[in-house]
């Protein structure tokens, strides 16, 4: 009997989602929406609110481990938000995200041993790494989320993203991708290389040349370079 990957992948998803909640306040925009997708692919919960004004509340009857907070956000009150949310949900971290421009402003309101910030505009992974630290979680876990660039690869579910877009593949191109994000950044995968993980078997005439031209025009041409004699590369 085949493996069930869905299954398989609803229960790492549930294992990687004991990190628990994390409360999002933010304004609805493309950033956020990114945000929330990046968390919700690495094992958090994340709940969106939008209503300052009820934070420290929020974080006490939702249980969240975390609260990520955009002090741009309009109508925001960062001291007395940040002031609430102490006192409401004394144990759980805030990382603040702040303009360059406020961010001395920001820190003085932040408690220094057990919240943190970023300045925006940030590298998602950062943010990450950062909820990882405030929490203490440093379990060894599955690797569900690769990425080369702007493309991303959620091992889990077999999706590919470029630019945070989702893009439709056949099962063997997504496998060409899934071998090419897997090697060794900078280092060319030879087409003998490729066949063997993808078919499993000798090359066959042109496949390879074949698939590489369908996801160029997938993902872009200049993502997948080709080195004459060695192989192909998946920039980034």
């Amino acid at each position: 009997m085949q493996p069930n990957r869905y299954a398989d992948a609803t229960a790492a998803r549930t294992e990687l989602a004991e990190r628990g909640r994390v409360l999002c306040v933010a304004p609805p925009h493309r950033t956020t929406s990114v945000l929330v997708g990046a968390l919700r692919s690495n094992g958090f919960e994340p709940q969106l609110l939008r209503e300052s004004w009820s934070v420290g509340a929020a974080a006490r009857a939702g249980g969240a481990r975390a609260v990520v907070l955009d002090v741009e956000m309009s109508g925001l009150r960062p001291v007395e938000v940040l002031a609430d949310l102490h006192r409401e949900s004394p144990r759980t971290p805030v990382i603040a995200l702040t303009s360059p421009e406020a961010r001395d402003r920001t820190v003085s309101t932040l408690r220094a041993s057990h919240d943190d910030y970023l300045v925006t505009p940030f590298p998602m992974e950062e943010l990450l790494a950062r909820l990882r630290l405030r929490l203490g979680d440093d379990r060894p876990t599955a690797q569900l989320y690769l990425r080369r660039g702007e493309v991303m690869v959620d091992t889990a579910l077999e999706q590919v993203f470029v630019e945070n877009k989702p893009v439709s593949l056949s099962r063997t191109e997504y496998a060409v991708v899934d071998a090419l994000i897997r090697h060794p950044r900078g280092q060319a995968m030879s087409q003998d290389e490729l066949v063997t993980r993808v078919w499993g078997g000798p090359p066959t005439s042109n496949i390879v040349e074949v698939y590489i031209g369908y996801l160029r025009r997938k993902l872009g041409a200049e993502r997948i370079r080709t080195i004459r004699g060695r192989g192909y590369v998946l920039e980034g």
